[in-house]
This record gives structure tokens, sequence and C-alpha cells, in this order.
């Protein structure tokens, strides 16, 4: 009897779990609708179960008011679930709700406040998020490329800078945000100092060097940097493609040509 209970115990657990990838991977490929079958058709959920469908309805679904009527529905919340309906209403544009959700939350982690540091500079409301900034309790290497990025973007250049070089620690991404943030501020002599003091190249800090170039009209170093790139994506192909039609140069046809064969591999 013990033997048959613990195998009945297992193969419910195997379900769940199998059930529970199945209403991620159908978000992921955009059929909310299936992946809410499943959830309902659930014998048993758990809280992967309900913050999978949750995020799904948000994001692959574009439904905030379905999300918001799914989170009071949950029979209980872990972080996650708060960070996820954070993240929804910021995405949606949903300022208000997303403050009064992040002000409710019994508990936050750097996620909590980084989902709302993102959502406020992605909305441009530069001083709010400045302000949260100052006031995190911990802060992680997210939360200062997220304001390096913000800052450079709406102009404040020097900010973005001072910030950066106060970094405790730095990744790809935190080079790629000021790099790109000089480019973008046609700041390119500054870009190309950062971008050679770079410990590693990566393609967006690449691909943000390829713009700055092509803006110049040099298309010989953006040609040069373009096919030292291994891992060529299409932000890089358009950077190139982009930057020689601009400049009505010759050698387009063939680069043109050559990212059809890219598309066409992918």
């Amino acid at each position: 009897m013990h033997r048959l209970r613990h195998h009945a115990a297992l193969a419910s657990s195997r379900l769940l779990v199998r059930d529970n990838q199945r209403i991620t991977a159908l978000a992921r490929a955009g059929d909310v609708a299936a992946a809410r079958r499943v959830f309902d058709a659930m014998p048993r959920r758990d809280a992967v179960s309900w913050n999978a469908l949750l995020t799904a309805l948000w994001r692959a679904g574009r439904d905030l008011p379905a999300a918001r009527s799914l989170f009071d529905d949950m029979p209980s919340r872990n972080v996650i679930s708060w960070n996820s309906i954070i993240a929804g209403c910021l995405a949606h544009g949903d300022l208000a709700a997303a403050s009064a959700y992040f002000a409710r939350a019994p508990r936050r982690n750097v996620a909590s406040w980084n989902a709302m540091l993102a959502g406020l500079v992605r909305l441009g409301s530069m001083e709010d998020a400045r302000s949260l900034f100052d006031q995190m309790p911990e802060r992680n290497v997210v939360s200062y490329t997220t304001m390096v990025d913000g800052l450079a973007r709406c102009g404040e250049v020097a900010s973005a800078r001072e910030l950066f070089d106060a970094m405790p620690t730095r990744n790809l991404v935190s080079w790629a945000a000021m790099i790109s943030g000089y480019v973008d501020n046609n700041m390119l002599e500054e870009a190309r100092k950062l971008f050679e003091a770079m410990p590693e190249k990566n393609v967006v800090a690449c691909t943000a060097m390829i713009t700055g170039y092509c803006k110049e009209g040099d298309l010989q170093n953006a040609r040069r940097l373009f096919d030292g790139i291994r891992a060529k994506d299409v932000i890089s192909w358009n950077a190139i493609i982009s930057g020689m039609l601009h400049r009505l140069q010759f050698p387009f046809l063939p680069i043109f040509f050559l990212f059809l064969l890219y598309l066409e591999y992918q």
C-alpha cells in the first residue's frame, strides 16, 4: 500500500511538471488559449502553474485585465507572482497599477525593484526612476545597467557615464549600453574610446559602433567591424545594410544577398 501511494504521488508530480512545461511552451509559441486549456484541465496546480499562465496572459496574450483577474484568483502568491504582475502592468503602460502592486507586495527582492525600475525607464519617467534607484536597499548589475541605459537615452550622457564608472561590477550589457548611448547622442569619439577599452566585444556593442561609423560616413571601418563579428544577428545585418544603402555604396548588393542567405538558414 505504501509503495502504491508512493508511485501515485510520483506520477502526480510528473504530470504536474509536464503540464507546467506545456503551459510555458505554448505561451512561448503565442498560443495562450491552448495554455489556458491545459491550465484549466490540470487536476493539480502549484505556484509554477499559476505564475506561468499569469505571465503568458500579459506577455504573449497581451491581456492585462485577464492577468490581473487571474492574479486576484490565486490561492497564494510568491514574490515571482508579484514581480510578474508589476512587470505586466508596466509593459502595458499602466504605471499607477504597477506602483500600487509594488506598494502592496509583502516581500520584494532585487528583481522586484529592477522590474519597477525598468518600467519607469521604459516609460521615460527618469526622475521617478532615479528616485527609486536611490531608495533600493540592494542593487545589482541589472539595476545599474538599466539606469545607465535610461540616462543615456534621454540625453543625460555625462550622468550615465558617471554612473557607469561607479558600477561595482560590469557585464557586456553594461558596456554595450554606454557605448550605444554615446552613439545615439552622436558622440562617436567617446564611443570608440570606450569600445577599445571593452575587455570583450559582443555583437550589441559592435552593432552600435557599426551604426556610429555609418552615421559618420566611415563605411570602411563599419565593414571591417561587421566582417569581424563571428555571430552576426539580424540587427547587425540591418545596421550595415542601412548604412551602405544610405550612402548608396555598391558593396551593398553582395552584402544584401548574404543577408538573404543568413535569413534562409535561421
